[in-house]
């Protein structure tokens, strides 16, 4: 359902002419991703081993802005994006529990998502968290299956699944990528 778009929204230029071109911003569509990773992802490191994964408010906006802003047809305004964030804040958690998201509630069958980085270990770091999750949290640990010995993640209702990618790998070949994450690109 299409609505104005509040101007909290409108930050430049670029969203005045989306606007323009037909786009508009979904709130419920917004929250959607807020909801799943803060109502089924849990922490795994302690002191926070089992509690729920709270987004920082930053974390929060551009997870709004991202899943929010639509086009015209309804699909998704941003189809890639870039976001640097420094060492210790929580990118890694926060990447696991957005691509648990995407598996799951996205309702796209077949997904195929990657976590891309130039070594097999980087690529790891956000796979082997997004497992922990499933291990720390009853609900997705019902509907996912695999973890870190598999090294995929399956949704066997949508046949998805998470895998984790390297650039020390020969080959890619047969991948049919419908979210790619690349963790130290500048690599």
């Amino acid at each position: 359902m299409k609505s104005t778009v509040a101007s909290k929204w409108i930050r430049g230029p670029n969203d005045e002419l989306a606007i323009h071109q037909g786009c508009w911003f979904d709130e419920h569509a917004a929250e959607k991703p807020i909801r799943f990773i803060e109502g089924f992802c849990k922490q795994s490191k302690d002191p926070w081993a089992g509690k729920p994964l709270i987004l920082q408010d930053w974390q929060k906006d551009f997870n709004r802005r991202k899943y929010g802003w639509k086009r015209a047809d309804g699909s998704r305004r941003f189809r890639s994006w870039y976001c640097e964030v420094p060492k210790k804040n929580g990118k890694s958690t926060w990447i696991s529990g957005e691509k648990l998201n995407n598996l799951v509630a996205d309702d796209e069958s077949g997904a195929e998502i990657y976590l891309a980085a130039y070594t097999l270990g980087q690529a790891r770091i956000v796979f082997d968290e997004a497992a922990s999750m499933v291990r720390f949290s009853p609900n997705l640990s019902k509907v996912l299956k695999g973890g870190p010995s598999t090294k995929h993640i399956i949704y066997p209702a949508k046949q998805g699944k998470i895998v984790a990618l390297s650039a020390d790998v020969p080959s890619k070949d047969g991948v049919n990528a419908s979210d790619v994450t690349f963790d130290e690109l500048h690599r």
